[in-house]
């Protein structure tokens, strides 16, 4: 019998970075200097657990960081990104987002 031939396709490998020449700017924003008055953003996956994981992380960031406000945001499926009205109400109404993975 014979060798194992090599793959016939490639995997594409994403750059965390936000480097990978995209035409799409993917680069982090720039980090902030205080949460102190903030409102942040909390983005549920819908997975379970992430809602309580979330809205632990809301109570440390009000106790530890002096976020003025938490709002609660849910994607409508785990398995897909934001939708963009999504993504532009947070926007809208959160200086910044912490997104939360369930299970």
């Amino acid at each position: 019998m014979g060798g194992s031939s090599p793959r016939a396709s490639t995997e594409a490998l994403l750059d965390p970075t936000g480097d990978a020449g995209r035409d799409t700017d993917t680069s982090l924003a720039p980090r902030l200097r205080s949460l102190s008055g903030l409102t942040a953003g909390l983005l549920d996956n819908t997975k379970p657990n992430a809602s309580v994981l979330l809205a632990e992380v809301a109570s440390e960031l009000r106790r530890r960081h002096g976020v003025q406000a938490s709002v609660m945001f849910a994607k409508s499926y785990f398995g897909t990104p934001a939708e963009e009205s999504l993504i532009q109400r947070i926007l809208h109404r959160c200086d910044f987002v912490v997104a939360g993975i369930g299970d």
